[in-house]
Formats: C-alpha cells, sequence, structure tokens
C-alpha cells in the first residue's frame, strides 16, 4: 500500500484550506496513493482558545468535505 502525506501553511479561511486539501489529495491520488494524510488538523489550536478545533469542526454532510468529493471525484 502506497502512503502519501500532505502538509501545508493552514489559513483561517477554510475554504483556501479546502482548496488546498483537495488539490493534495488529486496529487497523491494521480500516485496511486492508497492513504493520504493530513496532520494540520493537529495545527489547528489557540493558546487563547482551547476550544478552537472543536468550532472549527465540520459536519461530514458539509460543504467542507463535500468539496473533496467534487474536486478528487470521492464520495
Amino acid at each position: 500500500m502506497l502512503v502519501a502525506a500532505g502538509q501545508f501553511a493552514v489559513t483561517s479561511v477554510w475554504e483556501k484550506n479546502a482548496e488546498i486539501c483537495a488539490s493534495l489529495m488529486a496529487q497523491a491520488a494521480e500516485n496511486d496513493a492508497s492513504l493520504f494524510a493530513l496532520p494540520e488538523a493537529l495545527l489547528a489550536r489557540d493558546d487563547h482558545d482551547a476550544d478552537l478545533s472543536v468550532k472549527s469542526a465540520q459536519l461530514l454532510e458539509g460543504e467542507f468535505l463535500g468539496l473533496y468529493g467534487e474536486k478528487v471525484n470521492v464520495t
């Protein structure tokens, strides 16, 4: 199994992050990766806002993951 990892500079705009993630996912798929991992969620923290990750979470049926299906043709 080929595993790929992607990393990028996370922004505060989730739409931009989603576009970057989709592009990285497409690159991994083009190279026949079976698994693609992004460690960025571990960086989504703020020392002044302990609940930032929870507040930033997206629904599985929401726009964030829906964008991946459209861009990478995954459901």
